[in-house]
């Protein structure tokens, strides 16, 4: 069942949600856009994608489905909220929170890179806090699969 709203962008909008018999909360992605048969396509390949994606820096897409063409992604939810509402613009930073954040962005991405996965939308808003304090990578809705090293031989 969906609880409220989290947040609305310009591609999607994000409920919490509570699984009816588990009793565990999750965060639904429904992007704004109605996919014809060959983008639910593409959509499903890439959300498969990221659902294989276990990292401890980047958020855990647990199931996605497609409802009447709009495509959702169900995700772990982050209750600490981001970077962008923990750290506002103008804050000062201790040298140790910038090289903790930077490594585990970093370890993120390279992870991402690993699976030919380019996220190119890395901004506060889109680092989510974990339960230890700890940096998730979110918002892989601008994320574009890269061409694996064997495909880009064959174009």
């Amino acid at each position: 069942r969906l609880i409220r709203p989290l947040g609305r962008g310009g591609q999607a909008e994000v409920y919490l949600g509570e699984h009816r018999y588990l009793q565990s909360y999750a965060a639904l992605k429904v992007l704004l856009t109605s996919l014809d048969d060959q983008r639910v396509e593409q959509f499903l390949a890439e959300a498969q994608t990221l659902v294989r994606l276990a990292h401890p820096s980047i958020v855990r897409v647990l199931d996605f489905t497609v409802e009447q063409g709009t495509p959702v992604l169900i995700m772990d939810y982050a209750p600490a909220g981001t970077m962008r509402h923990r750290y506002p613009a103008g804050t000062s930073l201790s040298l140790i929170t910038v090289v903790s954040s930077v490594s585990q962005i970093a370890a993120a991405l390279q992870y991402a890179h690993s699976h030919n996965v380019i996220h190119r939308d890395v901004k506060p808003e889109n680092l989510l806090l974990g339960p230890q304090g700890q940096i998730l990578l979110s918002d892989f809705g601008l994320a574009v699969l890269a061409p694996s090293p064997e495909s880009i031989g064959n174009q």
